[in-house]
């Protein structure tokens, strides 16, 4: 492994001749990538830790189910819940549907989700990204934190005889969501009856014997204790959307299965995967390129951003492992949507002192029907690659340093959001088995949980 170590320290040292541009694509998505140095010479590097390590092998207990999740004995089910969407609409799915008539039939209109993290990133870009899909027979609206004045602000004006909260909690034990549910049932009994405050709260977790203890048995619905937060989207975490979206969370599962079974039966996919987990490995340990933005330039795709800022910084953002040449894990990931960033943090990416990889996203469509975001990206893309003749020696002149991947899907829907959030699940898991660590635990975070508790 030094000789490894030693070998990549020389590489970098070395001065760019060119970029490096890469591509790939397949009837859902097309992308292009450059980097400023990613040579074969890396790449073999990386391809000679990744059969030492055995990525290969773990994909395939990943995919079967096999107690993957190390430091817990546990699996981590979301592969399985979206191979199994048969069973799902046996099971679930009518349970779903008979709970939107009885909210329909009891003239409920708004739905107030009490979660955070993982309870809440899955379902609100479901419902954002896939507006064009909604029967927009409820309002949605999203409780994070545990101040009341947020409560408050979020259900002024609603009725309670109109209202109906969902807590999102797989422990049941989530303070900031726990606290949100006082507000909740004190709110419902200052402005409802007894039978109301009951039958106004739907529960999704984990802990059923708590559950039960707290919640009407027929509001109960179960998610698998072995699916960390921040994968969850696949599970009964996402109910409040699956109310809006029904069947198209199906096309949503079968889009995220797509990419479990390309991972293990198509090589070029497989390599372009593995390309991004070793150029973020690279950058960050050798380049000193630390940060990562993601910018999308489609409006439904605006929070995509902030949900792969926590799967990637929650899985990744861990001690190195010290048997690995790796001492730096997760870059700092942030973002948003494109055109809002360009007047923002642009001017950093352009002409500032920090390195900067960028994770650009569209669709194909917004080229066509949206005229002025194509045409920004577009600029941005040709900026990040060379600054133009005109500009050199001007006030005007760009770095044109940044390392970007421009990731294109064919359309939005269902199906292609769950390719690309499955996408990049694999894309974090080779970074955390290249590096040697376990992208399912969160020991930080429970940390700052138990401190709360004491204090």
């Amino acid at each position: 492994m030094k000789k490894l170590l030693s070998s990549f320290e020389e590489l970098s040292k070395l001065k760019p001749t060119n970029s490096i541009e890469s591509s790939y694509s397949d009837q859902f998505i097309k992308f292009e990538s450059r980097n400023v140095i990613y040579s074969n010479e890396v790449k073999a590097l990386f391809n000679k830790i990744d059969i030492e390590v055995d990525v290969d092998g773990s994909i395939k207990e990943l995919i079967s189910g096999s107690f993957i999740n190390k430091s817990e004995n546990k699996a981590a089910s979301h592969p399985k819940l979206r191979n199994n969407s048969e069973e799902f609409l046996k099971t679930d799915f009518p349970k779903i549907i008979k709970l939107k008539h009885e909210l329909i039939t009891n003239n409920k209109k708004n739905i107030v989700v009490l979660g955070i993290g993982g309870s809440y990133e899955g379902p609100n870009l479901l419902l954002e990204a896939l507006k064009n899909f909604s029967n927009e027979i409820f309002n949605f609206y999203f409780i994070n934190g545990s101040d009341e004045k947020e409560f408050h602000e979020v259900i002024n004006g609603l009725l309670a005889s109109e209202t109906n909260f969902i807590v999102s909690s797989k422990s049941l034990n989530t303070q900031e969501t726990l606290e949100s549910l006082k507000h909740a049932k004190k709110w419902l009994k200052e402005n409802s009856d007894e039978e109301s405050l009951k039958s106004n709260i739907v529960v999704l977790t984990a802990n059923e014997k708590k559950a039960k203890t707290l919640f009407k048995e027929k509001n109960i619905f179960l998610i698998d204790d072995e699916i960390g937060g921040r994968y969850s989207v696949w599970s009964n975490i996402s109910i409040p959307a699956i109310l809006d979206l029904e069947e198209n969370y199906i096309k949503f599962l079968e889009g995220g299965n797509e990419v479990d079974k390309l991972i293990t039966s198509d090589k070029s996919f497989k390599e372009f995967i593995k390309d991004l987990s070793y150029k973020d490995i690279w950058e960050n340990n050798f380049l000193n390129f630390n940060n990562r933005i993601l910018l999308s330039y489609s409006w439904p795709l605006r929070s995509f951003p902030n949900y792969a800022q926590q799967l990637e910084m929650e899985s990744l953002g861990k001690p190195a492992n010290p048997k690995s040449i790796f001492k730096k894990t997760s870059q700092t990931i942030f973002g948003g949507f494109g055109p809002k960033a360009q007047h923002s943090y642009f001017q950093q990416l352009h002409q500032g002192t920090e390195n900067y990889s960028i994770d650009l996203f569209s669709t194909s469509k917004d080229r066509i029907d949206e005229k002025l975001i194509s045409k920004q990206l577009q600029a941005q893309l040709t900026l990040f690659k060379n600054c133009p003749e005109e500009l050199k020696g001007s006030k005007e002149e760009v770095k044109a340093n940044v390392n970007f991947n421009h990731f294109e899907l064919a359309k939005i829907d269902p199906f292609h959001l769950g390719y690309l959030i499955a996408l990049w699940e694999y894309r974090t898991f080779i970074t955390a088995k290249i590096l040697e660590i376990n992208p399912f635990d969160q020991f930080g975070v429970e940390a700052g949980k138990k401190l709360t508790e004491k204090l």
